[in-house]
């Protein structure tokens, strides 16, 4: 009696996470009561991906950043919420591993520590990935007859791992959204301030809670309507001239069915209908990210080549220390940045010789994003409405977008 007693106690709890669509919300806020310093967008990122365990085409995170900015620490910690049961942690993998395994993958986190740790088992990871099921014919000997077996497993799992690479194997590139951590000396100087700081316990979140929650966000497929029509329309807004595209706007629309989901209170079974609002939710805290995995580069360059745009607005020359001011970075920090924005060709240098060897820099018109702004589609959608009301997902506070805003 007691255990259902303290079950539906849990369960009490866990629907007020939900309360006026803030769960997403909830979540950064218990993940930072987890020791995160930081990195909201990235732990956002990190739980709608999880979420999408159960659905048709799960969507796989790769983790990328120099040594020691707590990539695996991030995934830890995030993936701490959800229950233990549906996580599978491996240091490594061996060529054959994923196929012999005895643990069924289906609707399951896999967190392998390094992105090198799997190099054995690629192929068959991202034929994982892509069929949801692998087979493996193999030899076997018994005494002096030779003959052969199959081993199969089936079930595609959400995937996660960390690399200090920029760029991995390209086939490998497509199957994963890439988010890297945040390495500016403004995030060094939190995390080791925090070091000396004492620890509020007050904050640390209840985590039966939260598992039950994640328990509870188990769609079927029968559960969503059919996409709306203004989907559609943000579909031919797409850079199509990219053929990966194909499989970003997939992923994006597994995640938008994620944030979607969020917003249906445990035990209920109504169908999920996926409003404009959620497309606002999903594009605040995606966009970035989707667009620098598109354009293979860090979501640095791609801030620093919008601020390129804002600042050029003032028909004047800009150069990196301009940037440096306009988005509040050190010089240094905004140098390198600018100068890989410039090797990838979302930049370049202007052209002639300038006083004390100071070099304006022009984008190039490569530098694209993924999705249109909410704003945008609006206006072009006029049946969605003048505005729609969302919550912010790194706030919690309600925001409103308007057909004829300019942001």
């Amino acid at each position: 009696m007691k255990k259902k007693t303290k079950r539906r106690k849990i369960d009490r709890e866990a629907r007020k996470l939900f309360d006026c669509g803030k769960l997403l919300f909830n979540a950064g806020h218990a993940i930072t009561g987890l020791g995160v310093i930081g990195e909201e967008r990235n732990c956002l990122i990190i739980t709608l991906a999880a979420i999408t365990r159960a659905f048709q085409s799960p969507v796989s995170v790769l983790v990328k950043g120099a040594p020691s900015t707590g990539k695996s620490t991030l995934i830890k910690r995030c993936l701490e919420l959800h229950p233990p049961e549906a996580r599978i942690e491996r240091a490594s993998l061996s060529e054959k591993a994923l196929v012999h395994t005895r643990e069924s993958l289906a609707h399951r986190i896999l967190y392998l520590s390094e992105y090198r740790g799997g190099k054995d088992s690629r192929l068959l990871m991202r034929l994982l990935q892509s069929e949801g099921a692998i087979t493996h014919e193999y030899t076997t000997i018994k005494g002096t007859q030779r003959c052969t077996e199959v081993a199969a497993t089936a079930g595609s799992p959400v995937i996660f791992s960390t690399t200090t690479e920029t760029k991995v194997f390209e086939d490998d590139e497509t199957r994963f959204l890439s988010i890297w951590v945040d390495e500016t000396p403004a995030q060094t100087l939190a995390i080791v301030k925090a070091q000396v700081e004492p620890r509020q316990i007050a904050n640390a979140p209840n985590l039966s809670r939260w598992h039950a929650v994640f328990s509870a966000l188990l769609p079927s497929k029968a559960d969503f309507s059919t996409p709306p029509k203004w989907l559609g329309y943000v579909a031919e807004q797409l850079p199509l001239q990219l053929v990966r595209v194909r499989r970003d706007w997939d992923r994006f629309l597994t995640l938008l069915r994620a944030v979607a989901l969020t917003r249906r209170c445990p035990g209920e079974r109504t169908t999920i209908n996926i409003e404009f609002q959620d497309y606002c939710v999903a594009r605040k805290i995606l966009e970035p990210a989707m667009a620098a995995t598109m354009h293979g580069v860090r979501g640095q360059e791609l801030e620093i080549v919008h601020a390129v745009h804002a600042l050029s607005s003032h028909s004047r020359e800009v150069t990196a220390r301009d940037i440096a001011e306009h988005l509040g970075w050190k010089v240094a920090v905004t140098y390198k940045h600018t100068k890989a924005a410039v090797r990838h060709g979302l930049l370049k240098y202007a052209h002639g010789a300038r006083q004390q060897n100071k070099k304006p820099v022009i984008a190039t018109g490569k530098n694209r994003g993924f999705l249109p702004k909410p704003s945008f589609v609006l206006r072009h959608n006029p049946d969605i409405g003048a505005s729609i009301q969302f919550v912010d997902p790194f706030s919690g506070k309600k925001k409103v977008i308007r057909a004829k805003s300019i942001t």
